[in-house]
């Protein structure tokens, strides 16, 4: 059960190398049958991996939890979050018109008026009346910004991924060391 050959097979790589080559075909799968591609698509980068691993000599209990790991625990979490992902990037991240160029006109005044708005109201301490025109540069970039957000918010997601699998890494090697015959 312990990786004597060296880092590049332990779980947390192998979730790494798994997940970025998905994430490089992740676009260009189907809707329809994603799962089932992103699956196929893991079991042979897994499978071209455990031929490297075999050829190093490598433990199969070694091998056999790294892909209980990969397949069962990484890979659905990361089949989730990429179809939410391939829907945004499809749906042009659910905004207006997909954000053309009336779609950012009417986002830059929408964001000039309400930015108006606050700096007319008494009880807002705001001192510097270009403030609507900030927030009207805010509105026209309005599109660009949820963009961000959202791949923001997928690459933490992804990266929790890694970062789960990395502690497993290190509580698994944490076991074998107290578990170890004295």
């Amino acid at each position: 059960m312990l990786n004597l050959i060296g880092s590049e097979f332990d779980v947390a790589n192998m979730v790494h190398s798994v997940l970025a080559d998905c994430e490089h075909r992740r676009r260009a799968m189907p809707d329809d049958g994603f799962v089932r591609a992103i699956d196929e698509n893991a079991r042979k980068k897994l499978a071209a991996s455990r031929e490297a691993f075999e050829a190093a000599g490598g433990d199969a209990a070694h091998w056999q939890i790294v892909e209980e790991e990969v397949l069962r625990t990484a890979l659905p979490q990361y089949v989730r979050i990429a179809e939410r992902q391939n829907e945004l990037e499809r749906s042009h991240y659910e905004v207006w018109r997909n954000g053309d160029l009336a779609a950012r006109l009417t986002f830059a005044l929408g964001g000039l008026v309400i930015g108006g708005i606050i700096v007319a109201v008494p009880f807002i301490p705001i001192f510097i009346d270009a403030f609507a025109f900030v927030t009207a540069i805010a509105g026209w970039f309005y599109p660009e910004l949820k963009k961000l957000f959202y791949d923001v918010r997928y690459t933490r997601e992804l990266n929790a991924i890694l970062k789960e699998a990395s502690e497993f890494n290190t509580r698994r090697s944490l076991e074998l060391l107290l578990t170890a015959p004295r």
